[in-house]
């Protein structure tokens, strides 16, 4: 095969191709089975090639998607391997979601485990890859747990999304910053209260002052962040979500 087919054959697979119809289409591009220098027995061999560089836990994964997409013709997988062939990043998205997306998809979350692991997550390609997925479709809204990366991969890729701070994580984040159940039931109602501008400032400030926490840089950003988490800032922005699910490797 020469480095061209192969890189032909490399891009469709990541779009979740079989290797049976990637066969076809390079066969109608050169006018006919005759006319390729290879075969598709060829084909599979380069793949398992490809494969042995790759751990057991992520050829298996591949390989499943890859047998998925023979029956979900919609299914779009892609994948990055890193200089030494480890598998550092893959994106997933069955037939049914992308459906799904089309219909629905004017919220987006993205939600990464709160379990202690330190995840390095390339945020720029995988938003990149949910354009691809979804077919260039920019949600509305975006709901994360207020990592900087994500944020400014956003801005990038969905520079007109309006960004959401998700009040779980900004309710968890208030006790363990405060540590104060009755301060952390306050600034639920800051979060959720329908008020008034004003009417909110002032409810903020009497609760850090009476809690003796209005200097706390958690605190303080919290209030510079306002406009991404306080209902009385968002108000009228469409917020029922489509979730994209983010695993990690413990």
């Amino acid at each position: 095969m020469s480095e061209v087919d192969i890189d032909h054959m490399i891009n469709m697979k990541k779009g979740g191709i079989s290797v049976g119809q990637i066969y076809r289409a390079l066969a109608n591009q050169a006018g006919g089975y005759e006319y390729l220098s290879f075969t598709q027995r060829d084909m599979y061999n380069k793949i398992a090639k490809q494969r042995h560089q790759l751990s057991g836990d992520a050829y298996a994964a591949l390989k499943y998607l890859e047998d998925q997409a023979t029956n979900d013709h919609s299914l779009y997988f892609n994948h990055q391997m890193d200089a030494d062939g480890t598998l550092c990043n893959l994106f997933w998205c069955d037939g049914l979601s992308r459906a799904d997306y089309s219909l629905f998809g004017d919220v987006l979350a993205l939600m990464l485990p709160i379990r202690g692991i330190n995840i390095c997550v390339h945020w720029w390609w995988l938003l990149q890859q949910l354009k691809v997925a979804m077919n260039g479709k920019a949600p509305v809204s975006v709901i994360t747990d207020g990592d900087l990366s994500m944020k400014f991969a956003i801005e990038k890729e969905f520079p007109n999304a309006h960004h959401r701070l998700c009040a779980w994580h900004l309710i968890f984040n208030a006790t363990s910053n405060i540590g104060k159940p009755q301060f952390t039931s306050m600034f639920k109602k800051c979060i959720l209260g329908d008020y008034e501008i004003d009417a909110f400032r002032q409810k903020w400030f009497e609760m850090v002052e009476g809690f003796g926490v209005k200097n706390k840089n958690w605190v303080l950003d919290m209030y510079k962040k306002r406009h991404s988490w306080a209902t009385v800032h968002i108000r009228g922005k469409f917020l029922l979500v489509f979730r994209l699910l983010l695993g990690a490797r413990d």
